[in-house]
C-alpha cells in the first residue's frame, strides 16, 4: 500500500509543480497562479475517485484490508499537489532573485 500511495503523491507532486510553473509562466502574477493551482486540485480531487483497485493492491502485494480511507487518500494528494506548487514557487522566487525572469509587463511569447 506504502508503494501505490508513494507512486501517487509523487506523480501529484510532479503535476502539481508543472501545473504552477504553466499558470505562472503564462499569467505571471504569483497569486493568481496559487489560487488557480488550489481550485485545479480542488476539481481534480472531486472528480477522480479515491478507491484503489483491488487487483492493484494484489499486485503490489498489499493486503485488501490495509486499504486507506478515501478522505485520506484524496488528503495526501492535495497535499502533495500542493508541495509541488510550492516548490515550483520556489524556483520562480529564486529566477527573479536572479534576474532570469522577464518582467511582469512583458507579453507571454516576447523576451
Amino acid at each position: 500500500m506504502i508503494r501505490i500511495l508513494l507512486v501517487e503523491t509523487l506523480l501529484f507532486g510532479l503535476l502539481g509543480a508543472i501545473a504552477f510553473r504553466l499558470l505562472f509562466a503564462f499569467i505571471r502574477r504569483t497569486a493568481i497562479a496559487w489560487a488557480i493551482s488550489v481550485l485545479l486540485i480542488v476539481v481534480i480531487t472531486i472528480s477522480i475517485g479515491a478507491r484503489i483497485d483491488p487487483a492493484l493492491l494484489h499486485e503490489f502485494g498489499a493486503s485488501p484490508r490495509s486499504v486507506l480511507p478515501a478522505i485520506v487518500l484524496r488528503a495526501v494528494r492535495a497535499a502533495a499537489w500542493l508541495l509541488g506548487s510550492l516548490l515550483a514557487w520556489l524556483a520562480v522566487r529564486k529566477r527573479k532573485a536572479l534576474g532570469m525572469e522577464p518582467p511582469p509587463d512583458l507579453p507571454p511569447g516576447d523576451i
